[in-house]
């Protein structure tokens, strides 16, 4: 039997996880309802995320982060689709810093990891 479970993240900034989200192109829905059938939970969350099989949501907890939500069963695939939206997320938050601190990026090389 699956189980509802809560992921930690450090992502505060709403707009930055949606432009994470678009750049790898993943199908998400604003201010939905997520329902998790085995544990009754049901609830109203910013952002649902679905990615082939499957689907979690982000809501804001207590200490105003947005921490994932969903199936304890898709937890392996969820936690590895939160690695690559904390990257995306990650660099867009160090370009708005860059940006704000009167920077402009003048070039940017992406390689192959060694």
């Amino acid at each position: 039997m699956s189980k509802f479970v809560k992921v930690k993240t450090e992502l505060r900034d709403f707009s930055l996880i949606k432009r994470a989200l678009d750049d790898l192109k993943l199908t998400y829905g604003e201010n939905q309802t997520y329902t998790h059938l085995w544990s009754g939970f049901r609830g109203e969350v910013p952002l649902v995320v679905k990615q082939q099989r499957v689907t979690f949501g982000f809501r804001r907890n207590d200490d105003d982060v947005y921490e994932a939500i969903g199936d304890d069963m898709q937890l392996a695939q969820i936690r590895t689709t939160l690695q690559h939206i904390q990257q995306r997320y990650a660099y867009h938050k160090v370009l708005a810093e860059v940006e704000q601190a009167g920077f402009t990026l003048v070039e940017e090389r992406t390689g192959k990891d060694s």
